[in-house]
């Protein structure tokens, strides 16, 4: 307090108290400044107030304009108003309510009040904005002199309880008091003043409480005497709030044990007895499970054995019932760094509020802001911790105010004070407090409280290494409870009877006293260890029991519908999104520029030895390069644009499991985000890309191959950053999971050229079949060569010619050779054995002219049965070989007639020097001869071989369409095949390899929805840990 604001309220004593001046005023003006002041200084002050005294008395007498009355209260008005305007701008209202008590008291010190006097009570309770009504409920608390005098709602009594009077206000009875103390609440300001009227020896922390004195009865305080219990500041809180809660809640921990999945016990045996309208604070060293309990009482972890229970339901086993009635502010930011403060606010309201509109939002998130003192700071950007626009407190209280907007009944709070100033501090916890007052339970872990924080507490909890549960009462006490145990010399009864201060440090140097060895050192071992702690708490606190509250629990949450809450959600994420511009920049720019990159460089073209050499489609070996490093790329972006999402949320996501949202609705908002993102990647991708390498825009199916690859991506991006818990572990990821996708796609390595345990001669390994690359890249091969606009005139003729080509060239001389090898072991047609070389040689002849024969007709081949052990003779050899025959002059007229066909197309095409060269810039337009050789692997000397019993086919897959199915279920085929069978159809490798990407997406999306991978890591996780427990022990 300023000099000149002393003066100036020494000067407003002086005006009130000019009239007569007795002992017992000028006693209680000294009393009001020995409260700010030291003895010197009070000495001091009180000669300045018989001075202003002196010269108001003269000032009276010199004035004669107007009669005496009138130009006192003139004069005296003048002065209130100057100074209560200084009172104004440096007091708080708690600290006005003391200076107006002790005015009023002044004034009732000789036990009569003049006109005049109870005038300027008035105008100065008016000039220093207090309350009427607070001034007539101080005037009748300082007047007051028994129970029907004092007889009020504001006002609680503490007496003996013998007398028939009905009290109207809060009364608490200790039957062994003389006389009565009374309380006086200004609820406005939730200030209490206290009174004593009788002659037993009682004290208010530790400071006699003298009879017919009024003091401040402050957070934390307590009341003491010989001969009554210990009556605790929130005892009388709790009394006035009563009546003024219209739902009582009841919370109650039974007896909880938790134990880690590592085996190590976490809390033991923890019991919690609390009624609404308390602020509870949980204290213990580092590894005393502060924070694991926190997460049991509020429903976040399981315990092991016990029950935490909400007017009677169990907050474990009936979660919904108390939807909307747990809130939850971890020690972390809760906030969406680049939105502003109203931001974060109102769209949390919007999750919340779903029958509220925009403008009822509005004015909740604004009485919150200026709850919260944000008001000026509402359009700032949040930002990050690092590079914060809002200060530490402001962002605690923000986070606060997360959760105030629908004042959830029961609050817990971890660590609200880390990281602030002192001053911030008590700000967070007056705001804490508040609520408490209102009737909300608030449970609070905290580290080292400063003494004003630490009275604020109605209930203490004290942790000790391992869990246990060593302390549980008042906070005041617990200093003197672990004082006796020790047996200090030097024991206190709570705070410091002089400064009335608390150092909970104190507790924790007893609580922590290290052994001392022979030599003066402190060794690692505790005087008393946390079980004997624990064992004193069994046998000296008794922890009260209370009754479950059957009233129902309060909620304001109106949670809206599924498709609003995608709607909020959505909103939420893009406008967050579109505020980070460095965001939006590499995400948007990514791609072109990789496209831009990529394509310049496969840009090929042969420069030597041409007069003019320029670029054409057709003479591009790089294409089938560039259609991979677009899967490539595609996947790639799609993962770093989604792996940290979930994980950038985990700690928004964990408070608002208290309101129960709907998980579904969350994910499906980010993914449509991630694929709205994802589309306009690619669409920049293949649109610089193919126009770089002058592939007509207009080809859309290159973009859906690209969009489906990279959908797959962020959904898998999701997974992982739904499993793991480090940013650094999901970007170490990605390329681990690029690798396989590069490797087994079948571009780098052939998959006929895989490992022989891994592959097979024959149709695509079921590593490669995973592979959403290898899907996606044939999808783009396949496209590119048969539905091109030039290719797509003679596809059906080239594939009648080449299949018709491989069958006489290949397929057929092949059957001659096996039926020439049958033929040449004669003497074996009789051997069933296994061992016979005939016996599956006549196998693979019996399947693959049975499919034959389907093609031609069953009845030119009418001795397919003959062809087993046994039944096999000279003539069916010579019918084999007539229908061999017949079907090469088959395939001869078919290949021919494509052959022809086919010419007299491209004759007609052709006819004239305009059309010829139309016809020739189509084909260097579309057709691209690095992928025809590609998808016709002319370039493979191996056209055809024999695995497993039959003839496969390896020249012309492009054009291969005779699927040989062995179940409905059975897709697989040879790279490159047009077609796909499956459930009896085919269906075009194009359409066919986007419904596996996209069925490969819905596993995903499945496995995020139910955390499958997230629970496998840590099953992982767990087995390592015991394994590492099993080896220690």
């Amino acid at each position: 307090m300023s000099e000149e604001l002393l003066k100036a309220i020494i000067q407003l004593f002086a005006i009130v108290a000019k009239e007569r001046i007795t002992e017992d005023e000028r006693a209680n003006i000294k009393e009001f400044l020995s409260l700010h002041l030291n003895q010197e200084l009070t000495r001091h002050y009180m000669a300045l107030f018989d001075d202003f005294c002196k010269t108001a008395n003269r000032t009276a007498a010199e004035t004669q304009v107007m009669d005496e009355d009138t130009q006192q209260f003139v004069d005296d008005w003048s002065q209130i108003m100057q100074i209560s305007k200084k009172v104004n701008q440096a007091l708080t209202m708690q600290q006005k309510a003391v200076l107006v008590i002790k005015i009023i008291e002044l004034v009732y010190a000789d036990g009569s009040i003049s006109e005049r006097q109870e005038n300027l009570i008035f105008y100065i309770g008016e000039a220093l904005k207090i309350p009427q009504k607070d001034l007539r409920a101080m005037r009748l608390f300082i007047v007051g002199q028994d129970i029907e005098e004092l007889a009020s709602k504001n006002i609680l009594i503490i007496d003996e309880g013998s007398d028939d009077f009905k009290y109207p206000g809060p009364r608490i009875t200790e039957k062994k008091l003389t006389g009565l103390i009374a309380i006086l609440r200004l609820q406005d300001m939730e200030t209490y003043f206290i009174k004593y009227l009788g002659i037993s020896t009682l004290y208010l922390n530790s400071v006699p409480l003298k009879s017919r004195k009024i003091d401040v009865f402050p957070t934390g305080s307590t009341i003491r005497g010989n001969k009554i219990d210990t009556i605790y500041y929130s005892d009388v809180v709790g009394k006035f709030l009563v009546g003024e809660v219209e739902n009582e809640v009841s919370f109650v921990a039974e007896h909880i044990f938790y134990h880690f999945k590592s085996g190590r016990a976490g809390l033991q045996n923890v019991t919690i007895s609390e009624k609404g309208g308390k602020l509870v604070g949980i204290m213990g060293a580092s590894g005393s499970g502060k924070s694991t309990l926190l997460n049991v009482l509020n429903g976040s972890e399981k315990p092991s054995s016990g029950r935490v229970l909400i007017n009677g339901i169990d907050v474990h086993e009936e979660p919904k019932k108390i939807r909307g009635v747990v809130g939850y502010i971890p020690q972390d930011d809760l906030l969406m760094e680049d939105l502003t403060v109203y931001e974060n606010l109102f769209y949390a309201a919007r999750l919340c509020f779903g029958n509220y509109s925009d403008k009822e939002i509005d004015e909740v998130v604004e009485r919150v802001l200026l709850s919260l003192g944000l008001s000026e700071t509402r359009d700032l950007k949040v930002g990050s911790p690092l590079q914060k626009t809002i200060s530490g407190g402001q962002r605690k209280r923000l986070n606060i105010g997360l959760e105030l907007l629908r004042e959830p009944t029961i609050l817990f709070v971890d660590e609200p004070t880390s990281g602030l100033s002192s001053r911030d501090s008590e700000n967070i916890m007056d705001l804490l407090k508040e609520l408490s007052l209102r009737g909300k339970m608030i449970f609070v872990v905290i580290h080292q409280p400063s003494s004003d924080i630490f009275k604020m507490f109605d209930t203490l909890i004290i942790l000790d290494v391992g869990g246990f549960q060593i302390y549980y009462g008042n906070p005041v006490e617990s200093m003197a409870y672990f004082q006796e145990i020790v047996n200090a010399a030097n024991k206190t009864p709570g705070a410091c009877p002089e400064c009335g201060n608390i150092n909970p440090e104190k507790i924790f140097s007893i609580i922590e006293t290290r052994v001392v060895n022979e030599f003066g050192r402190f060794t690692h071992t505790r005087k008393i260890s946390p079980g004997q702690w624990y064992q004193y708490f069994k046998q000296k606190i008794k922890i009260p029991k209370i009754t479950a509250s059957a009233d129902a629990i309060p909620t304001s949450l109106h949670l809206p519908n599924w498709f609003k809450q995608v709607a909020v959600f959505v909103k939420r994420d893009v406008l967050s999104k579109v505020s980070n511009k460095q965001y939006l920049t590499i995400n948007f720019l990514i791609t072109p520029v990789l496209a831009l990159f990529i394509s310049y460089f496969v840009k090929y073209y042969d420069a030597v030895g041409v007069e003019n050499p320029h670029y054409t489609f057709f003479h591009n070996n790089n294409i089938p390069v560039y259609f991979f490093m677009s899967v490539v790329v595609a996947l790639f972006v799609g993962l770093i644009v989604s792996a940290e999402e979930i994980f950038h949320d985990r700690k928004i996501l964990k408070r608002e499991r208290y309101l129960h949202l709907s998980k579904s609705g969350y994910l499906i908002s980010k993914v449509f985000i991630l694929f709205t993102l994802s589309g306009i990647q690619t669409l920049s991708f293949i649109l610089v890309g193919n126009w770089i390498l002058e592939i007509p825009i207009t080809e859309m199916r290159y973009w859906a191959i690209l969009f489906s690859c990279s959908c797959f991506a962020n959904i898998l991006g999701l997974n992982i950053s739904s499993a793991f818990d480090s940013a650094v572990t999901i970007y170490i990821l990605i390329p681990i999971l690029i690798i396989p996708q590069l490797l087994l796609s079948g571009v780098v390595i052939s998959f006929d050229k895989f490992n022989p345990k891994v592959g097979t001669p024959n149709g695509i390994p079921w590593l490669g079949e995973i592979m959403t690359s290898r899907w996606a890249f044939e999808a783009y091969m396949v496209t590119q060569f048969k539905d091109n606009p030039f290719e797509k005139m003679f596809y059906d003729l080239d594939k009648k010619e080449a299949m018709a080509e491989y069958k006489r060239v290949y397929y057929l001389p092949s059957l001659e050779s096996k039926l020439a090898f049958v033929l040449n072991h004669r003497n074996q047609w009789r051997d069933r054995s296994d061992r016979n070389p005939v016996k599956p040689t006549l196998e693979m002849l019996h399947k693959e002219l049975g499919y034959e024969r389907r093609l031609v007709g069953e009845e030119n081949f009418p001795d397919l049965d003959n062809l087993i052990i046994g039944k096999f003779d000279s003539t069916t050899y010579q019918n084999t070989l007539k229908f061999i025959t017949t079907l090469r002059a088959y395939y001869q007229l078919r290949g021919s007639n494509a052959l022809n066909d086919r010419e007299t197309l491209v004759s007609g095409m052709t006819d004239t020097p305009e059309k010829l060269t139309q016809f020739n810039d189509s084909r260097m337009k579309f057709q691209n001869e690095s992928v025809t050789r590609m998808v016709e692997n002319s370039t493979d000397p191996v056209r055809i071989l024999e695995w497993q019993g039959q003839l496969v086919q390896k020249v012309y897959p492009i054009y291969f369409d005779e699927h040989r199915p062995k179940s409905p279920f059975d897709f697989s085929a040879n790279f490159y095949t047009p077609t796909k069978h499956f459930l009896g159809k085919k269906y075009d490798t194009l359409y066919f390899n986007i419904g596996v990407i996209w069925m490969f997406s819905l596993i995903l999306y499945v496995t995020l929805y139910f955390d499958l991978l997230k629970r496998g890591v840590q099953s992982i996780e767990n087995r390592i840990k015991y394994r590492k427990r099993d080896k220690n022990f």
